[in-house]
């Protein structure tokens, strides 16, 4: 008997034991469910492994065609890897007539959708349609190649592949938080050949991570590309018109005048991570910024002592798109890039298929 009235109050400690639990998780759940529907409606979903973003890809193609300023369409868009070829051709053909050095500079615009034209195609003093006007406006993409060669479509993979003209499985870095490996980019390969380079970015993984193993092997072996951490994307504005600026009888050493120069511009992307990815009020505004301080940059070029002597090719491009508040995805909006450069491409079979060891 005493053993049954034992057992009967445990089982009613227990019993409210249970109770207690479930007013306590219950709601914990509830608002856990809450919170990640918010977060899918406002678009971090994907951020949190929550959902993978869809996109209706004829209607956004529809959407970039309509806006009648492509020099090529979806359907021959170039690899972004392509930059890379344009380079190191831009070097290795003659000099034109009169002109005495080549340069180039390759504007980054990081994370700016191929939607965001639309908020500049009207701008002639937009920097990517200055470039347009003196050459070309190119569809192209990120990403990688669909089931063969495919990367995230991020910021470390995205300049990778640019810089060095191969996928992931070429340069080593598939996503963000990785080193580059040994394959070089087009900076250390003019480098080497005796142009100085320069490398300039707010991003911190740049120079913290992905091109750590390039920076100590530029210091080790004094090869002349420099590497620059900037706090923000107006520190790197006034450091790329440090390198560019030149008035008349001014005389500026090899690393104070490089002949390559690589940045990027943070505006769309972290307007993008905070606000969206289209084209809402200050994601409309980064597109703007990054124009607009682009466009100082290569005026800045033009007015330059020595620019009639010069032969520059003068680039323009971005990473990768965005979808909600992220990317990283195979998404249209994440792949569609594009790719403004002051000199018409030919496109052919090479150029659609450039990539190497792809």
């Amino acid at each position: 008997m005493e053993e049954t009235k034992k057992t009967t109050k445990e089982q009613t400690k227990a019993k409210k034991v249970v109770k207690i639990l479930l007013k306590i998780f219950i709601p914990i759940v509830a608002i856990a469910v809450i919170l990640a529907i918010a977060l899918q409606i406002a678009g971090f979903g994907a951020f949190y492994g929550l959902y993978e973003p869809k996109s209706n890809s004829s209607k956004y193609t529809d959407e970039l065609e309509g806006y009648g300023v492509w020099d090529n369409t979806i359907e021959n868009q170039l690899p972004q890897t392509v930059v890379h070829k344009l380079v190191m051709d831009h070097f290795n053909s003659p000099l034109p007539k009169g002109k005495k050095v080549k340069k180039v500079i390759f504007l980054g615009f990081d994370g700016y959708r191929a939607d965001a034209i639309a908020n500049i195609k009207d701008d002639p003093q937009s920097a990517i349609m200055y470039v347009k006007s003196l050459g070309g406006l190119y569809h192209a993409y990120a990403g990688g190649i669909p089931g063969k060669n495919e990367q995230h479509t991020s910021t470390a993979p995205g300049w990778a592949s640019m810089l060095t003209g191969g996928w992931s499985l070429f340069h080593g870095i598939s996503n963000n938080g990785q080193y580059k490996n040994g394959n070089e980019t087009f900076l250390t390969t003019l480098a080497k050949q005796g142009h100085n380079a320069s490398f300039t970015a707010s991003w911190r993984e740049h120079t913290a991570l992905s091109y750590r193993p390039d920076i100590v092997q530029s210091i080790k072996n004094n090869i002349p590309v420099e590497y620059n951490h900037e706090i923000d994307d107006m520190a790197t504005y006034y450091q790329v018109l440090k390198y560019v600026s030149k008035s008349k009888g001014q005389e500026k050493t090899a690393k104070e005048d490089p002949d390559v120069i690589f940045f990027t511009f943070e505006f769309t992307d972290h307007n993008g991570h905070l606000y969206g990815f289209g084209n809402n009020k200050n994601y409309y505004q980064g597109s703007l910024d990054a124009n607009y301080y682009g466009y100082d940059i290569i005026k800045t070029i033009e007015a330059r002592d020595t620019y009639e002597q010069e032969d520059w090719l003068i680039l323009i491009s971005t990473d990768h798109g965005g979808t909600g508040h992220v990317h990283g995805n195979q998404t249209i909006m994440e792949r569609s890039t594009w790719i403004a450069v002051n000199k018409k491409i030919d496109i052919t079979d090479e150029y659609l298929n450039y990539g190497q060891a792809s």
